[in-house]
């Protein structure tokens, strides 16, 4: 059986559900923790992905040649 493929705007209304259920305050603590600890695992595993398609810029060598 093939996997279903889901799309962009089902993964961002996704995030949002668990990012309104992190702060809902009717969740007890272990449940707003549990989507508040998806979020940060999805944050780190996508900044991992981002970072390696756009490596991040190094800042620029002061050049040694301009000093008197």
């Amino acid at each position: 059986m093939a996997e279903k493929k889901v799309t962009l705007n089902e993964m961002i209304a996704q995030i949002r559900e668990w990012h309104t259920e992190a702060l809902n305050m009717r969740n007890d603590g272990w449940t707003q923790q549990a989507f508040k600890d998806r979020l940060e695992f999805l944050h780190a595993r996508m900044t991992a992905v981002v970072e390696s398609i756009n490596p991040p810029q190094t800042a620029p060598t002061e050049n040694n040649n301009d000093k008197e």
